[in-house]
């Protein structure tokens, strides 16, 4: 009985594959490492390896005291900020330091102490209040508990309370949301006659956003476009005024490149911020013993393996620096309606665009701006930044996300007593050629922070 297993037999095939040598891999590390971690590994490498030296006019502690972030930096990274630029190629480090955000505790104590004539004795019951605030800025502990504790008068406690609500910014000091509207609106210049009676008046504010205008209208005994009024200018009430300094602890950036206006008009200048940069050389008196060592021996074999491995490093450094410096150039051209205009030219545009002009891997340039920022005239922002998705991408009038997101704006604050509806915001932008869902546009509209437009209405 025969049977057959098949055929079997020597087959010859060739395969490209790329070996990643361990060289090869520390390049393509360096060239991905955003300035910290580079500036830390470099600072290894010195201590490491004797050859190594830093040329002199360049510290590895450049920038440190800056920090490294990724939220909300001296010049912003949301772009809010708009970046210092100086005459010449000299970067002012300083104005990309972000001072301490002032507390409210802070503002508050400086008030008392500066401008408010008072006795010691109040200021003291003052200081006392000012500490017990909740992050809205209420107070929630008895006045009888306070004067209890201060081993005061109960007139004496209330008088100090006064005090506190005097301070700015209105409403500080308040014991409930009534209250601190009520203190806001009493200081309103223009304050329209039924402001305080919706403040003040029992269910009116949960009427308010329940927007129940039938029991409003018998409550007040007015018409619905006197309420409205009224609404309107309620809504420019602050109900927790210790919120503007919660700001927290700051982050910080270092730009890596600075891209600002050339001389000829449209034509934008990126250098590359030296402090950030390492500067290394080769020890001469290391290298001239290690040129006469024998290679055979340990301290010759030695002398040429740390020499050899500095000349590397030097030419990673080099690598990436020009790197850097030629996908930012190209970032500049592709981009130079936001750098001329703002975040609302933002165009579309991906890493391989880049690649293509550059004639570079698309994993290269993902690398090139990877932790990477830059400092422009709108502020710092992400290398990666410039890369968004977009609508029409292919076409003159291709637009981004951030784009559309800003026309959006200008959409929902524009539209009057009547808010647009999602789908109408869609037929708005589709009419100016621009493709979009009514699911992307809610997205959108959510990320911007406004309301549907039945709360908007409200």
């Amino acid at each position: 009985m025969r049977r057959n297993f098949g055929s079997f037999g020597m087959l010859q095939q060739q395969r490209t594959k790329l070996h990643m040598t361990p060289q090869l891999q520390q390049a393509v590390k360096i060239l991905q490492m955003a300035a910290p971690e580079l500036r830390a590994f470099v600072n290894q490498q010195l201590e490491e390896n004797p050859l190594l030296e830093q040329a002199s006019d360049w510290s590895a502690e450049a920038g440190m005291g800056l920090g490294a972030g990724s939220g909300s930096v001296s010049s912003s990274i949301s772009g809010s900020g708009v970046g210092g630029f100086r005459s010449g190629s000299d970067y002012d480090r300083l104005q990309h330091v972000a001072g301490q955000p002032e507390t409210l505790e802070q503002h508050l104590l400086e008030q008392l102490n500066v401008d408010m004539d008072v006795d010691e004795a109040v200021k003291r019951i003052v200081r006392y209040m000012i500490g017990n605030l909740d992050a809205s800025g209420y107070l929630n502990l008895d006045i009888g508990l306070i004067a209890g504790e201060l081993e005061v008068e109960g007139e004496l406690a209330e008088r100090a309370l006064r005090v506190l609500k005097r301070l700015e910014p209105a409403g500080i000091g308040a014991r409930s949301l009534t209250e601190c509207l009520r203190l806001q609106a009493e200081r309103l210049q223009g304050r329209h006659p039924l402001l305080l009676p919706l403040i003040e008046g029992k269910g009116c504010l949960e009427d308010i956003a329940a927007s129940r205008m039938h029991r409003l209208k018998r409550y007040l005994k007015a018409s619905e476009s006197d309420i409205h009024e009224a609404i309107a200018q309620l809504r420019t009430l602050q109900p927790r005024p210790g919120a503007a300094f919660q700001g927290g602890r700051p982050s910080y950036v270092v730009p890596d490149v600075i891209i600002r206006p050339a001389g000829e008009e449209g034509e934008f200048a990126v250098t590359l911020h030296e402090a950030v940069f390492p500067r290394l050389l080769i020890n001469a008196e290391y290298e001239r013993l290690a040129l006469d060592a024998n290679r055979t021996e340990e301290t010759g074999s030695f002398l040429h393996a740390k020499r050899n491995a500095a000349s590397f490093l030097i030419r990673c450094l080099e690598q990436r620096r020009t790197t850097l410096l030629r996908v930012t150039r190209t970032i500049a051209r592709e981009q130079a309606a936001f750098f001329r205009s703002g975040p609302a030219q933002l165009r579309p545009m991906t890493l391989l665009d880049i690649a293509d002009k550059l004639g570079l891997h698309e994993s290269t340039i993902s690398r090139a701006v990877s932790g990477k920022f830059a400092l422009t005239p709108w502020g710092t922002y992400e290398l990666a930044y410039f890369f968004p998705s977009g609508f029409n991408k292919g076409f003159d009038d291709a637009v981004s996300a951030e784009s559309v997101k800003a026309r959006l704006k200008e959409l929902i604050r524009s539209e009057g007593d009547t808010p647009y509806s999602d789908q109408q915001l869609a037929d708005v932008l589709a009419d100016e050629g621009i493709p979009i869902s009514r699911r992307t546009v809610a997205k959108y509209r959510e990320a911007i922070g406004f309301a549907s437009s039945i709360h908007r209405k409200r």
